[in-house]
């Protein structure tokens, strides 16, 4: 797409690499690392238990870059940490993920959102 930015390309890479993960849940898929491609991305949602409402963060298990995603809904099967979880216990599943800042141009469109 003409006119992107390279902030942009990089976070279209890895929503799409999200999607694949996420598409495949509970199961799961291998998808390689948009940002180093050496490593696969993993995805953990923290969120409320009833509503299955939170966010996501994605991660590569080699370069540890990653996005977070705000506002996603939590597919149903899939294990999530809670609102309340210790920062222990988030220590425990996420490591300390290097966030790719956002693109100011990215629209809000964001696979699995829940609309506000």
């Amino acid at each position: 797409m003409p006119g992107l930015t390279d902030t942009h390309r990089v976070w279209e890479a890895w929503m799409d690499a999200f999607a694949l993960v996420r598409d495949a849940l509970p199961g799961s898929r291998a998808v390689p690392c948009p940002s180093c491609g050496e490593g696969n991305v993993r995805v953990s949602y923290t969120g409320d238990p009833v509503t299955r409402i939170g966010y996501a963060i994605a991660w590569c298990d080699v370069c540890l870059n990653g996005i977070y995603l705000s506002r996603v809904g939590v597919p149903d099967g899939v294990e999530m940490l809670s609102f309340e979880a210790t920062e222990e216990e988030r220590n425990a599943i996420v490591p300390d993920v290097r966030l790719i800042p956002p693109d100011p141009g990215l629209d809000d469109e964001v696979p699995g959102a829940v609309e506000r």
